[in-house]
């Protein structure tokens, strides 16, 4: 071995004495009887702000637009497209927490959701070619932390496994059960008042900074996390070889201790990852529909109605998210897929027709409610199908393809109503029947390679699962 190479592996080495004896004090502090309760509550909170900074942006679609874009929709969508790319770094930077723990990035990314909901309300103030830009900078903010679910590791993580779905979707419900809080800012600070918009994010940005603080001091990093980590750092190189050939894996998979690029090797080598990835860029391709269900009431309905329906979203949407894991957890992830495609497919049509003859608020809030709920409720099991299907070395990273293929087909389907507004010179009324085309196909699809390519996971121990179990 050659001078350099032995100073490597002594530095390496040292490296990880340092963590181990880092992670080994973590463990030894005292977590409490209550500690799941509050970790949970925690979680649920951060879950809420999470939910709050997915959609805000989409029920202020028109107050938006024609406060800082003029009423051009298309180019808002266009310059948002623009900014996308930088979300590619969210990739590398949600790989991280393999090596260094979900905790920190928890906080990380509450705090930076919460800054750049603030920061989205400045614009408004700000307004003219300062305040578009602040805009463009603070959505894809936002974008960036809401994309890496670091809370969703820690309920996977967290919960039983054959009560994780349930454990989620209770979690997620209770989530987006906050989501109310958008309807009731609009209703409190803006009112029919449409250049007020910018103080419905008011609210939810400085409750997402007080969160963040919360989850620095009350959380704790996770046990199978910490467990996973100590045992490979207490192994010789020796005995990872010998673990890695026991549990028929490649050694450099076991080595692997986060890393984009080895999950993305990982992932193409094993069937049931392979599979799963293929259906996830063919779903996210009718992700545009849920982008424009408030710019398309806002063509049938006035200011306050749409304020009505957005108060009844979060009841329908937090009920197909808890049917969704009961499901799940009870009859396996492809049954709760399939039921989630199916109310997706009737909460659109419900959606669309009620608008058409003006149906009331509340009914039509409830469509909307059950058919984006049921859509994200198709990602959500297929992401607790990645995480069940990834040994914990690479569970963050393969969290992390996840998230980029979905970003490369969001961004592909954007082009679409996109260019149809552009060519329009915006006529709202289309969009619509773009969705309809747009989305069932897509999810059609998707499913069926689900049904078809894909092995249930229900009930995978994630401290024991290696990836090769469906080769």
């Amino acid at each position: 071995m050659g001078k350099a190479k032995k100073e490597n592996v002594a530095a390496r080495m040292a490296s990880e004495a340092r963590q181990l004896a880092k992670w080994e004090k973590e463990k030894k502090k005292p977590k409490g009887p209550y500690y799941l309760v509050y970790i949970l509550i925690i979680l649920t909170m951060v879950q809420g702000i999470d939910e709050i900074a997915t959609t805000i942006n989409t029920q202020m679609q028109s107050e938006i637009a024609i406060g800082l874009f003029g009423d051009r929709l298309s180019i808002m969508t266009l310059l948002s497209l623009l900014s996308m790319p930088i979300l590619v770094c969210s990739i590398f930077y949600k790989a991280l927490s393999d090596r260094f723990g979900r905790k920190v990035f928890l906080c990380i990314n509450t705090l930076g959701m919460g800054i750049g909901l603030f920061t989205i309300f400045m614009a408004g103030k700000v307004g003219s070619i300062g305040g578009i830009a602040m805009y463009i900078c603070a959505a894809a903010c936002i974008n960036f932390f809401i994309s890496n679910d670091t809370q969703v590791l820690y309920i996977m993580e967290t919960a039983k496994p054959e009560r994780r779905a349930t454990t989620f979707a209770i979690v997620k419900a209770m989530g987006m059960l906050s989501l109310v809080l958008i309807p009731l800012m609009r209703r409190i600070f803006m009112g029919s008042d449409i250049t007020r918009w910018n103080y419905v994010y008011l609210v939810p940005g400085l409750v997402a900074i007080v969160i963040a603080v919360l989850c620095f001091t009350f959380a704790k990093e996770s046990d199978v996390f910490l467990n996973n980590r100590i045992s490979y750092l207490k192994m010789t190189d020796a005995e990872r070889e010998k673990k890695a050939a026991e549990e028929g894996r490649a050694a450099e998979e076991l080595k692997a201790q986060g890393g984009v690029g080895k999950a993305f090797k990982f992932a193409f080598r094993h069937k049931q990852l392979r599979w799963l990835f293929v259906s996830i860029v063919i779903f996210g391709l009718g992700a545009f529909g849920i982008q424009y269900y408030q710019k398309i009431a806002d063509v049938y309905y006035s200011t306050d109605d749409v304020t009505q329906a957005l108060m009844f979203y979060p009841i329908s949407c937090a009920a197909v998210t808890l049917l969704n894991g009961m499901v799940g957890d009870k009859f396996g992830r492809k049954k709760s897929a399939v039921t989630m495609a199916a109310l997706s497919f009737v909460g659109f049509i419900v959606f669309f027709a009620g608008c058409n003859m003006q149906w009331t608020p509340w009914l039509v809030g409830l469509a909307i409610g059950c058919y984006t709920g049921s859509f994200w409720g198709v990602g959500d099991i297929s992401t607790i199908m990645v995480g069940e299907s990834t040994p914990t070395n690479l569970r963050a990273s393969m969290m992390s393809v996840s998230t980029i293929l979905n970003l490369v087909s969001k961004m592909l389907a954007m082009l679409v109503p996109m260019i149809a507004l552009l060519i329009t010179h915006d006529d709202y009324s289309i969009l619509g029947v773009l969705c309809i085309f747009g989305v069932i196909p897509t999810l059609g699809i998707s499913l069926l390679l689900l049904f078809f390519k894909v092995k249930d996971t229900s009930g995978m121990d994630l401290n024991t699962v290696t990836g090769s179990e469906w080769d």
